[in-house]
């Protein structure tokens, strides 16, 4: 099926994909390294679902783990920073998923911002599909502070009812991006991320293994350990996003 945009600034369709319907239920350091080396891979873009071992809150990169636990209190909680940007996320009741495209998977070195919106423009219509309604914002909501959930921006999606549906963070380096989406307040039917898959690519291949190219597992177990699962990760850096 081809995903033909119909917002403006949109981007066509990825010539092809790898839809990962990760099996195994990770850590937060550790879901975050995966997504960190699907990005490195960079062979064909990858799709990828899965689910949380743990009960776990994120934070984005310029925030701060004592933010987070400010307004996430709550004793049972992991707490992992992100490599992407973006609010604090609460992931106990989500449904996250992961893009990760290789530079020459999009040659105009689109904006962030038009990513963003060709992402949730097709993921609006999935929604839909699925039966929810969801409108994408034109602006910024109010400020609701730094709960991601709390405070919807440009091109997330919204209930009619003002709740916030879908947010998420991305991080552009050199030779990629990466997107890191996050669904809430709603209920979504198995094989929802097949029909995103089809509406983000014109051909997707789709892969259950626990390893989703030779060397993945021990590239992420070196991220964990030299990374994700250090005290310097976690601190980050001492300032703030303007």
């Amino acid at each position: 099926m081809m995903f033909t945009p119909t917002i403006p600034g949109n981007l066509p369709p990825l010539p092809k994909l790898i839809l990962w319907k990760d099996p195994i239920a990770r850590i937060g350091a550790e879901c975050m390294a995966v997504d960190e080396v699907l990005l490195e891979w960079g062979k064909i873009p990858v799709l990828r679902e899965y689910h949380w071992l743990e009960p776990t809150v994120t934070y984005g990169y310029f925030d701060s783990e004592e933010t987070a636990r400010m307004i996430f209190p709550d004793k049972e909680l992991i707490f992992v920073r992100r490599w992407t940007g973006g609010g604090i996320v609460d992931h106990r009741a989500d449904i996250p998923f992961t893009l990760a495209m290789h530079r020459t998977d999009v040659p105009a070195r689109p904006t962030s911002a038009a990513l963003y919106r060709w992402i949730h423009g097709a993921l609006a219509k999935v929604l839909r599909e699925c039966g929810v309604e969801c409108e994408m914002l034109s602006g910024d909501a109010p400020n609701g502070g730094r709960a991601c959930f709390s405070s919807p921006v440009t091109s997330d999606l919204v209930h009619p009812n003002g709740d916030k549906l879908a947010g998420g963070g991305q991080r552009r380096v050199r030779d990629g991006v990466l997107h890191q989406g996050s669904i809430q307040n709603c209920v979504l039917p198995e094989g929802w991320c097949d029909l995103l898959a089809n509406r983000l690519a014109e051909f997707v291949t789709v892969s259950s293994s626990c390893e989703l190219f030779e060397g993945m597992n021990d590239r992420v177990a070196e991220l964990l350990a030299a990374k994700y699962q250090t005290n310097a990760w976690k601190i980050g850096p001492k300032h703030k996003a303007k």
